[in-house]
């Protein structure tokens, strides 16, 4: 029973198969059968313009002939322009006839004549042998044997190839920064300063941070050194806390790090989980909201260290920015270049400027 159903189910599908075929092949029928009445139809071969008929049989009605045709070639005297040469001297008549101008055809002449294919091609009246002349016997002239030309450089040349020599070919390549030696000085001077300058013995210190990509390496160096700064605070019995904050372009691409005495959390932060990105820095706004979102403590010292490489900018100016800074007692640091940005917000705010590491 069970092959019973399912023979009638193959042979159910098999009569739709071949119903489906058939149906389809009756489709493409028809329409082969359209597009051919079609063509049939709207097909028009394209007549040739009445030019080229005319040229048609134009052509047609020309006499032809051959070069090796016995039959002589006239040409009326009034058309001929060619010199006439001498048909019983094997040699050249010097006497050259003069060319006699075409009269030009009047209203009054009765038929203008139409010149045949043999009066168009001018043949000349003697042999080819006849125009043989002997073989010219050539001469060798004497010359003077000419030397190579030697160009001496000029001393403009000279002198630009000395150049690009000393440039290119001499130039030996800078060696490598000591990035964490560096950070590190700038780090402990920063502490120093710190410690030495509290009357009070707390401070809440923010590290404002380019992550640019020209300044991954910079902020790696930061986290490695960061040792170096809570040694000195340690020592000089310092109490502080750490915030980070890291800035690009956009206001809203500034990320704040809370404060925090945890130096380890900061420093795994910086060596390892911060991504260099790409896009234009804007320092100012980084400053102006850290000292709107941040935390402090009351009656705490407050301390910026900006690091970065590019010159501080932003929709707020200088004045703002330092304007922000005197309202909050914000000292400000900058590890950076020397720029005027850079040596405005220390000078003013009363922090400390040092150079950041830069390749060469």
């Amino acid at each position: 029973m069970m092959f019973d159903a399912y023979w009638d189910k193959l042979q159910q599908k098999r009569r739709k198969t071949r119903r489906a075929f058939l149906i389809s092949l009756v489709l493409h029928t028809i329409a082969i059968g359209i597009m051919s009445l079609g063509y049939i139809r709207w097909y028009r071969p394209m007549q040739p313009s009445e030019p080229l008929v005319s040229e048609a049989i134009a052509v047609t009605d020309l006499q032809r002939f051959h070069v090796s045709s016995t039959r002589k070639r006239s040409m009326s005297t009034t058309r001929r322009s060619t010199p006439v040469r001498s048909k019983t001297s094997p040699t050249v008549n010097q006497n050259i006839a003069k060319p006699i101008p075409s009269v030009r055809p009047t209203a009054s002449s009765a038929s203008i004549p139409v010149l045949r294919t043999d009066a168009r091609l001018p043949m000349a009246e003697t042999s080819l042998h006849e125009q043989t002349t002997k073989t010219p016997a050539w001469k060798t002239i004497a010359t003077a044997r000419t030397k190579t030309p030697t160009i001496a450089p000029t001393p403009k040349l000279l002198q630009e190839q000395a150049a690009v020599k000393e440039e290119i070919g001499d130039k030996i390549p800078a060696p490598p920064i000591d990035r964490d030696g560096r950070m590190g000085e700038a780090l402990e001077g920063i502490a120093e300063s710190i410690a030495d300058s509290q009357a009070e013995t707390a401070v809440d210190l923010v590290f404002l941070l380019d992550i640019s990509g020209s300044m991954i390496d910079n902020i790696r160096a930061v986290g490695r050194q960061l040792n170096r700064m809570v040694t000195v605070f340690e020592e000089k019995g310092i109490d502080f806390t750490l915030g980070i904050v890291i800035f690009r372009y956009l206001e809203s691409d500034t990320i704040i790090h809370p404060q925090t005495r945890d130096s380890e959390r900061y420093k795994r932060l910086l060596t390892s989980h911060v991504v260099a990105t790409a896009g234009d820095e804007r320092a100012h706004n980084a400053i102006v909201k850290t000292i709107r979102r941040v935390d402090f403590r009351e009656g705490v010292k407050r301390r910026f260290i900006l690091v970065t490489d590019e010159a501080s900018k932003g929709s707020y100016t200088l004045p703002e920015v330092l304007a922000q800074c005197f309202q909050n007692n914000i000292t400000l640091d900058v590890i950076g270049i020397n720029h005027t940005t850079h040596r405005a917000l220390t000078s003013k705010t009363g922090g400390l400027w040092y150079p950041i590491p830069i390749q060469e």
